[in-house]
């Protein structure tokens, strides 16, 4: 998720859930007897706590795409871990403290989703109103959808971000609800409501604008005086790109031809809304997450609706409820979204099993917060956590010289590829023979490094050219990803 996509981090990182509806007391009384993961954790001390989380940081503030990160680490409702790592700003060398203020991006829909809640429980609204009744111009087709189906992208509303003349004008300046949704309004839908599943910011934007009619008050005012002031929550707000936000960090987009920052891209706050549009601290996040799951942000029966109402998430296991995506990672189960807007990305995540709450934001949009987040989840519940793997997977060189060689000769073999690898190459097949042509002939193809994000990477010399591929196999042996990245002449 790019945030000027405000694409959900998560969904190109799922994990599998099978989590039945219960709040936090409930969710902790399944797990009949502690798990190997959470002795290991209940055991650390809170300073072995911080070394370790430190000895993690330390292996990724050597890359060259690290420029600072927010860390926080919870063990049940006691903070542990609140700090700063890096740089905030690098033209003034500003260091990240526990106050650095981030852009947190789609992690600000569980806030949203959290508002419909609490507007529910002040009897202002239900769940399966329609959105017609708050926000009566958005033209449906003559479709009912409701609260409900927005609130777990089962409204088949199509992207706005993805709609022809986004990026430009409506991305950078403050546009009026009805000049973005001029975008959606009216368009055919993916689906009908509430026959599918597919993630759309336009859904939380809606919801926003729900949150502003049924309160009688602007999102940002409603979300100040009913969460961020009575929580206590005093580095996070409504970001804006005029107002005075003290500690907030600057983001940064990376070149890795030349391995070289520069500022991120502008971009409105007021075209996440409530899709993307909070900017927190990682302290503040895991703070967050503590008061909704212990019933001071919302009911304890709110929250069981939060997560007790999922949806499965396309072909995968991962389950989506109100604002939360609810899965296993290694085994553990895991309440958790993630964030990705201009400049920035992050992750927060809860593990009822380890009774571990986490939180990673990062100002390099570069850094891939959620392999951070699980390098620190290892690090504090093994007693020994896998190291990084230096060498490639087994089989993924010759994999990828099939698949160029194939693809330029126009017969790729579909049975090695993921089912969404699969439909992309299909799809492109013209455009990426023409690309293959133009290279020429493969000359060589050497690996070079396995990237933080566990991908091996490769460069590979043509004839006329030369580009960087990155790729991961899945447990079968098939591709699951590939990325191609064309190098400028003389690039290395």
């Amino acid at each position: 998720m790019r945030v000027s996509c405000f694409s959900m981090a998560l969904a190109t990182g799922a994990l599998v859930a099978s989590l039945p509806a219960q709040a936090q007391v409930r969710v902790q009384a399944q797990q009949a007897a502690p798990s190997p993961e959470a002795q290991v954790f209940a055991r650390l001390s809170d300073a072995e706590v911080e070394r370790r989380v430190g000895a993690v940081i330390d292996e990724v503030r050597t890359r060259p795409e690290f420029v600072g990160l927010s860390v926080a680490v919870a063990r049940g409702d006691d903070l542990i871990v609140d700090r700063g790592y890096g740089i905030a700003d690098l033209e003034w060398n500003a260091p990240v403290d526990a106050s650095t203020i981030f852009r947190i991006g789609s992690m600000t829909k569980q806030f949203t989703a959290a508002a419909i809640l609490k507007l529910a429980e002040q009897g202002k609204l239900s769940v399966d109103d329609p959105l017609s009744r708050y926000v009566p111009e958005f033209d449906t087709g003559g479709r009912v959808v409701t609260i409900r189906e927005l609130l777990n992208h089962t409204s088949g509303i199509p992207e706005y971000t993805m709609q022809p003349g986004f990026f430009g004008r409506l991305s950078l300046i403050d546009v009026s609800d009805a000049e973005l949704l001029q975008l959606v309004s009216g368009k055919p839908f993916d689906f009908e409501p509430g026959a599918g599943w597919r993630y759309s910011n336009t859904n939380y934007y809606l919801l926003g604008m729900v949150v502003a009619k049924a309160s009688d008050r602007a999102y940002a005012a409603f979300m100040q005086d009913e969460f961020f002031t009575p929580l206590g929550l005093t580095h996070t707000r409504y970001g804006s790109e005029t107002a005075i936000i003290p500690h907030r960090a600057q983001g940064y987009s990376f070149d890795p031809d030349t391995h070289s920052r520069s500022n991120d891209a502008a971009i409105s706050m007021n075209t996440p809304g409530g899709g993307g549009a909070l900017v927190s601290s990682a302290g503040d996040l895991v703070r967050w997450q503590i008061a909704l799951t212990n019933g001071r942000a919302i009911r304890p029966a709110s929250f069981e609706q939060m997560i007790g109402s999922p949806v499965k998430m396309g072909p995968s296991e991962a389950l989506y409820g109100f604002g939360v995506t609810i899965d296993r990672l290694d085994g553990q189960r895991i309440i958790t979204h993630g964030g990705g807007i201009n400049g920035f990305g992050g992750v927060l995540s809860w593990l009822p099993d380890s009774n571990l709450r986490i939180a990673v934001i990062s100002n390099s949009e570069a850094m891939p917060t959620p392999i951070i987040q699980r390098r620190i989840i290892a690090a504090l519940t093994s007693d020994e956590p896998p190291a990084l793997r230096t060498t490639p997977q087994p089989g993924s060189e010759a994999a990828l010289r099939k698949m160029i060689t194939d693809i330029a000769a126009g017969t790729p073999d579909y049975s090695t590829m993921s089912q969404l690898g699969a439909d992309v190459t299909r799809a492109m097949l013209p455009t990426l023979q023409q690309i293959y042509k133009d290279l020429g002939p493969l000359r060589s193809l050497t690996f070079m490094e396995v990237t933080l994000a566990d991908f091996d990477s490769y460069r590979a010399e043509f004839a006329n050219g030369a580009a960087v591929y990155t790729i991961m196999l899945a447990p079968d042996g098939t591709i699951a990803t590939v990325n191609y990245r064309p190098l400028p002449p003389g690039g290395q």
